[in-house]
């Protein structure tokens, strides 16, 4: 008897083991979620057709277009493309990327490990999801997994967890409803860095959809009224100033302060248009009639054929919007390659530029073979500022 139960038992044992084999990688994970969801007394969630649809057409896009983040090249962001999946009149949505994980198992752990994608996986907020999945070999992670969380009908607008920046193998964000879709005003969205500053609302959507902390380094003040007298209120970054502009439309009251003109003022005379490095490139024609360039190249090449990967840089994180116009080629300063813009400094470090991953994190080498320089450190100590 005892032997017959036995062979129940593995038999049930290997009927669920060749279940999971047999499963889906995105349903595997879906499965994963919810169980971990149950273990720590949280509702399991429902799935949803069109978050499932909106993460498996993002797994693809990220997968067949080599890039990983919650902005995608074309602009879109997580709320357009669940909202063009179908998942209107949301109150809540959040979404986890990963990367480079070859099963359901090491996704799922890789969010766990990482708070604010914990945060999200585990919100009580969260009502349903959907996952997609895309293996591309060849591709820069080969492993591509997404999900979307959500939650929709009526109820109130939430803060939603803010995630990390989107860098590395896995990132997480989270935002509560813009408005509930009836004209309602919107709950703000809100982040507290590590510096202890918040940035909240406008800032911080202005913030992350061009280029977060890689781009603007970490609030070092609150919003405050301009120090230089200039009627604006602004916030200063370990990278940045943005400026609050009231008369312009809304989608143009963010503006980043040009501190590079400040702190190194000049341009170069215009590049000859028809000298173009090798490999990729775009040139901004000067035009002193219209604002479309000062002249110069921005490219991933310095015209001795030396990577530098300013232009994928620069079109990933917000271009001009983000950093002005270029006005210099290339240069080699103290054995560094930079180039100046209106609002900031490029820097290619070759010491990132390798295979591998940082000690002690899933954060790739590479990440990090572009910087901006500190500008608004630099401009705060010019001031002579401090906000403690």
């Amino acid at each position: 008897m005892v032997w017959r139960v036995v062979a129940l038992v593995v038999a049930l044992w290997l009927a669920l083991v060749s279940s999971a084999w047999a499963m889906e990688p995105a349903d595997r994970l879906f499965q994963l979620v919810n169980a971990e969801r149950v273990q720590r007394g949280l509702a399991p969630l429902r799935p949803a057709p069109e978050l499932k649809a909106a993460a498996q057409r993002y797994a693809q896009a990220m997968a067949e277009g080599g890039f990983f983040g919650h902005t995608a090249p074309d602009g879109s962001t997580f709320i357009t493309r669940n909202e063009q999946a179908g998942y209107l009149k949301w109150r809540f949505l959040a979404e986890n990327l990963a990367a480079g994980q070859p099963t359901p198992e090491e996704a799922l752990q890789a969010w766990l490990n990482s708070p604010p994608h914990r945060e999200n996986l585990l919100s009580p907020l969260a009502e349903e999801m959907g996952i997609g999945y895309v293996y591309r070999p060849g591709s820069p992670f080969g492993h591509y997994w997404v999900q979307e969380l959500g939650a929709r009908a009526a109820g109130p607008p939430y803060y939603a967890v803010q995630g990390e920046p989107s860098t590395g193998r896995f990132s997480a964000e989270g935002r509560l409803s813009p408005a509930t879709r009836s004209g309602e005003r919107a709950a703000p969205l809100r982040w507290v860095a590590e510096t202890g500053f918040a940035v909240e609302g406008p800032w911080l959507a202005f913030f992350r959809a061009n280029g977060d902390v890689e781009a603007f380094g970490l609030p070092r003040s609150p919003v405050v009224p301009d120090p230089t007298g200039s009627g604006l209120l602004v916030q200063f970054f370990q990278r940045a100033v943005l400026e609050w502009h009231p008369e312009n439309p809304a989608e143009a009251r963010i503006q980043r302060r040009l501190l590079a003109d400040l702190l190194f003022p000049g341009a170069d005379p215009p590049h000859d248009p028809n000298d173009p490095p090798p490999g990729p490139w775009h040139y901004f024609p000067f035009s002193p009639d219209r604002p479309t360039g000062l002249g110069h190249f921005v490219a991933d090449y310095t015209r001795t054929g030396q990577p530098i990967y300013f232009k994928e840089f620069f079109d990933r994180h917000g271009g001009v919007t983000a950093f002005g116009y270029p006005t210099e080629e290339p240069k080699l300063r103290d054995g560094r390659w930079t180039q100046k813009f209106q609002a900031a400094i490029l820097e290619y470090h070759p010491e990132n530029d390798r295979p591998g991953v940082l000690p002690g994190s899933l954060i790739p080498w590479r990440t990090y073979r572009v910087q901006v320089r500190l500008l608004g450190d630099e401009y705060i100590a010019r001031l002579g500022l401090s906000f403690r």
